[in-house]
């Protein structure tokens, strides 16, 4: 059902996340153009630390737009990013986890936090569909441009979501970039969150695995 016209899809990691998606959901339902939101949620409880520092790092009006865009830079690379991590709901805190793992490597990474993958991904299908239509180049970017910088837009990408992995692998096309995607291809197991995400490569130690794949080619 998650492909019906009308409806969008979030999954927000955290509660301001899930607030400011909420409120403009409902207030999107009075628009003539205005559709459903779809949020996909989980009980778990994740530290809201990583969001309150993307907050004050990037000031909450603009971390707010981002958010309602689709996505924004989550965790700051140490140095100039050898790799990108895009993670989806709550499985953000293992790529968060992953990321210190790697940057201990030697690996700078910068992490995406997907709030929004329909708004993302329609935000850059509108801008090639209109260049396609027209016959010239937008003078305005899709969100995923502007989470990206040009010397990062070529960089290997780990897509990271506990669903279907294919959800968010489009991502790498975007700009070309390689991609390794991490997520859900089979239904039906029973475990403790920790004995699933290990099945599915969710884990850590499992997505530093996958970002040395990313960069070994």
């Amino acid at each position: 059902g998650l492909e019906l016209p009308g409806l969008t899809y979030a999954e927000p990691a955290y509660a301001r996340a899930l607030d400011w998606l909420l409120c403009d959901g409902l207030q999107r339902l009075g628009y003539p153009d205005g559709g459903s939101l779809y949020l996909r949620l989980s009980t778990r409880q994740l530290d809201q630390k990583p969001f309150e520092l993307a907050s004050e790092r990037l000031g909450t009006e603009q971390l707010r737009m981002d958010v309602l865009a689709g996505g924004y830079r989550l965790v700051e690379p140490s140095d100039a990013a050898d790799l990108v991590i895009a993670a989806s709901g709550p499985v953000v805190s293992e790529a968060l986890e992953a990321a210190l793992a790697l940057e201990d490597e030697g690996v700078n990474v910068l992490v995406l936090d997907v709030t929004s993958s329909d708004r993302l991904y329609r935000g850059w299908r509108s801008e090639i569909r209109d260049a396609a239509r027209h016959a010239r180049i937008s003078e305005e970017p899709h969100q995923l441009a502007n989470l990206l910088s040009t010397s990062e837009r070529h960089l290997p990408i780990v897509t990271v979501h506990d669903a279907a992995s294919h959800h968010l692998s489009w991502m790498g096309s975007v700009f070309g970039a390689r991609t390794v995607p991490i997520g859900v291809d089979q239904f039906g197991q029973s475990g403790s969150i920790h004995d699933l995400y290990g099945v599915f490569d969710l884990l850590p130690e499992q997505i530093v695995n996958a970002a040395f794949v990313a960069l070994a080619s």
